[in-house]
């Protein structure tokens, strides 16, 4: 079965911006409607910072053995031998 699809009409787009679209659409082979698509595509495909930060929240605590954070990388740095 298809997606339904619907128009979206953008008011007050830049000049500028709308030649930076056009310009980047024609490079990549696609109509500005189709480059637009992509690009709200794959930012909604991308949490939020704070939907992000409430999945974060939801995981059990991880304990780090008495050490901190900063304790781990400069280990793992000096392990890889890249010092501090």
């Amino acid at each position: 079965m298809a997606a339904k699809k619907t128009d979206v009409q953008l008011r007050g787009v830049p000049v500028a911006l709308r030649e930076r679209l056009r310009k980047r659409a024609n490079s990549k082979g696609l109509s500005m409607s189709q480059y637009v698509i992509g690009i709200l595509t794959d930012d909604l495909a991308r949490p939020t910072v704070a939907e992000w930060a409430a999945e974060v929240g939801k995981l059990p605590p991880i304990d780090l053995g008495g050490k901190t954070g900063a304790d781990l990388v400069r280990e793992t740095r000096r392990e890889m031998g890249l010092g501090d």
